[in-house]
């Protein structure tokens, strides 16, 4: 894991400051259940471009990060948290929905399960950070496209709350872009 906070605050504390916006989540609500919104949201919870996707691909990063990399490997490792908080605010919204939060999608009646391959393992630094900056923009058009196909107000507001951190994140892995590859 990642090397332990300043004097000032415990390692998490320094971890969130650096990569969470310091905006409240709404409560966890939904009019009333409905599938169809569930489905669309099983798209974010474990699609090929989702919370499990980028929890995945950032924890690896990591892993890669690790030893060469200590502020880029902090900024994954933190990154990854975030989105597993996002996760776990998807399974319950699915499951207010009325649907269990498997691990998969529903398209055209098929059950399509989340697996590995999702993750864009890369090759270098820059290739990476280049793949993490791609993953925070087809996450924030994904969700963007679900409100439009979602009419719950409840389910808009998460939605918004998290597109305010993939756009943080977006910005965050940007300036390590600028850092390592320009």
């Amino acid at each position: 894991m990642a090397r332990q906070g300043n004097e000032t605050g415990s390692r998490e504390e320094h971890l969130n400051r650096w990569c969470s916006l310091p905006v409240p989540y709404p409560e966890l609500r939904v009019k009333r259940p409905n599938r169809y919104y569930a489905e669309l949201l099983l798209e974010d919870y474990a699609g090929q471009v989702s919370e499990m996707t980028a929890i995945n691909q950032y924890f690896y990063h990591y892993i890669v990060f690790e030893e060469k990399y200590n502020d880029l490997a902090d900024l994954e490792e933190c990154i990854s948290i975030i989105e597993m908080l996002h996760l776990e605010m998807l399974s319950k919204t699915i499951r207010l929905l009325g649907v269990d939060p498997k691990l998969r999608t529903l398209t055209h009646n098929k059950h399509t399960y989340w697996n590995a391959e999702y993750i864009y393992y890369g090759q270098g630094v820059c290739d990476r950070i280049a793949a993490d900056i791609a993953a925070e923009k087809s996450a924030i058009a994904q969700y963007r496209k679900h409100q439009e196909l979602i009419n719950d107000p409840y389910i808009d507001a998460l939605l918004e709350r998290i597109i305010m951190d993939e756009r943080h994140h977006l910005d965050l892995f940007s300036k390590m872009w600028g850092k390592y590859c320009k």
